[in-house]
């Protein structure tokens, strides 16, 4: 996801809340699909670690790795972020 598209995202989010544009008038982006395990081997972090650094539950983790579930949008957004800058979420959420 681009930040452009994640700006527009959050734009459209603020619009939905002060009640300017209804639930329906959006798309979420489900096609689009994340590697998690690909993620947490690329880092070199066990599972209990990865889920552990970036607030995540090891049960959900596992899930997703396995094919069992997929993540919703906004954890898929959350680990295409934690892909591109893994230091800065960890920072972010450290401070």
């Amino acid at each position: 996801m681009s930040g452009k598209r994640i700006v527009e995202s959050m734009q459209e989010a603020v619009a939905i809340c002060r009640g300017e544009l209804t639930k329906d008038a959006y798309l979420v982006h489900t096609t689009e699909q994340v590697n998690v395990k690909a993620i947490r081997e690329q880092m070199g972090l066990s599972q209990s670690a990865f889920a552990n650094r970036f607030g995540l539950s090891v049960f959900a983790l596992r899930n997703w790795e396995q094919g069992k579930r997929q993540p919703d949008p906004a954890a898929r957004a959350y680990l295409k972020v934690i892909e591109k800058v893994p230091e800065v979420v960890a920072r972010a959420l450290t401070a």
